[in-house]
């Protein structure tokens, strides 16, 4: 697959997460004190990319990986609030996404 179109398809990840996320306030899954966060989700998509060798695969996971990355730095660890939502589309949030891009 072309390069550009799996930057692309990265880039539009995290734009479709975003505008999602600020629309819908989802929380994810979560099971006793266990919440799947989107970025669960794109290591499962780069597990399976190493088990098809499917590159759509890696490229959304990673971007489902970056785009939660700075609520990392932002909280300082694992530990993350229930109402996040401000720090998630916080600008320095948006900032860390396009730095690590």
């Amino acid at each position: 697959m072309n390069f550009y179109i799996l930057f692309f398809i990265y880039i539009a990840t995290i734009v479709i997460t975003r505008i999602f996320l600020y629309f819908f306030h989802v929380h994810a899954l979560k099971i006793g004190k266990f919440q799947m966060h989107h970025y669960m989700y794109g290591l499962i998509l780069i597990i399976l990319y190493f088990l098809t060798s499917q590159p759509i695969l890696m490229v959304i996971g990673v971007g489902l990986i970056v785009d939660q990355i700075p609520l990392f730095f932002i909280f300082k660890g694992f530990s993350w609030p229930d109402d996040c939502w401000k720090q998630y589309h916080s600008k320095q949030s948006i900032l860390i996404v396009i730095i690590i891009s």
